[in-house]
């Protein structure tokens, strides 16, 4: 086999590869997502006079075993206005945008 087709099929695989790991970690945050708005409404955080802080706020740089997801999800459902945070610190579900996504992904 020539060697310009054994760069051409290594660099398709690399692609593979890259695109099915952004897929598997997208899955997984979305995961994380739903785990923490299950949460959320278990402590029964559903205005600001309930939130409740929770313990991954924020990651840390240096801490050893598998990657935490849960920081950065929470960030994604603080970005999407579906968990909000108030002036100390705590989270709450915003029921509103929470129906309105709900709605979207049962289109």
């Amino acid at each position: 086999m020539p060697e310009s087709v054994q760069i051409v099929i290594s660099v398709v695989i690399i692609l593979i590869v890259y695109i099915l790991t952004l897929i598997g970690t997208g899955w997984w945050t979305r995961r994380v997502c739903l785990r923490i708005i299950k949460e959320l409404e278990a402590k029964g955080a559903i205005n600001a006079t309930t939130a409740v802080s929770l313990p991954y706020d924020k990651s840390s740089l240096f801490k050893f075993g598998y990657r935490d997801y849960r920081p950065k999800a929470l960030e994604s459902l603080v970005m999407g206005e579906v968990v909000c945070r108030t002036f100390k610190g705590q989270y709450y579900l915003n029921k509103e945008k929470l129906a309105e996504g709900k709605n979207m992904m049962t289109k």
